[in-house]
């Protein structure tokens, strides 16, 4: 029979995977308005909006949980944990946010000579996305340094980006729109780090960092 502290945990969880899916799938349209200059923002803020709303439940629900069941020293790290992972997840969907809303705020913009590789470094960035999820789903803390590696493919690409930045001509509004684009892309595989340390951390006990 399950412990109603059990149950409460699996809810949890089930909230930061409902706001996992929702980050994807705002991320995902985010970079769709970027790569095709559609203006998709409205829609992206509501789903962040929601994020954030269900950030606040796990917050509360993990912290009634803590003072109504005295939680033995496993189950405290798995609440501690959720805590921390649910800013995080909360900020995959700011960031989404903020990568629609630069149409959004300065429109349309033109060409602008480079090789740039926004749309590989938006793929390696929602593959460290959907693994710390997978991370949340099945607490495998193993796959922490398989992220690493990803993660460390998003910073080099977001600084071979950079640097082609720093170099371009054409459209003042599309650099701008690529610079603050990667920047979003780079801080949100940070925040996929971030997960992945507080899995390891609820598994195990031990801290780790892989930044």
């Amino acid at each position: 029979m399950s412990r109603p502290l059990d149950i409460g945990i699996n809810q949890i969880k089930g909230l930061l995977m409902k706001m996992g899916k929702m980050s994807i799938d705002s991320t995902g349209q985010a970079l769709e308005g970027f790569h095709l200059r559609e203006d998709n923002y409205a829609q992206i803020k509501m789903w962040s909006n929601t994020i954030q709303i269900l950030a606040e439940e796990v917050e509360d629900r993990a912290t009634e949980l803590i003072a109504l069941n005295q939680p033995m020293a496993s189950d405290l790290r798995i609440l501690k944990a959720y805590i921390k992972i649910a800013y995080d997840v909360e900020r995959y969907g700011r960031y989404a946010m903020d990568i629609s809303e630069i149409i959004h705020l300065i429109g349309k913009w033109g060409e602008i000579n480079n090789d740039l590789t926004v749309k590989e470094l938006g793929e390696t960035a929602l593959q460290v996305m959907e693994m710390s999820l997978e991370m949340i789903d099945t607490m495998d803390e193993t796959k922490i340094f398989e992220l690493s590696k990803i993660e460390t493919t998003t910073d080099d690409l977001y600084f071979e980006n950079l640097r082609n930045l720093s170099e371009c001509k054409g459209d003042p509004k599309g650099i701008v729109a690529n610079l603050l684009t990667i920047r979003y892309l780079e801080r949100l595989a940070d925040h996929g780090s971030y997960i992945a340390e507080s899995i390891s951390y609820a598994a195990t006990g031990k801290r780790i960092s892989i930044r």
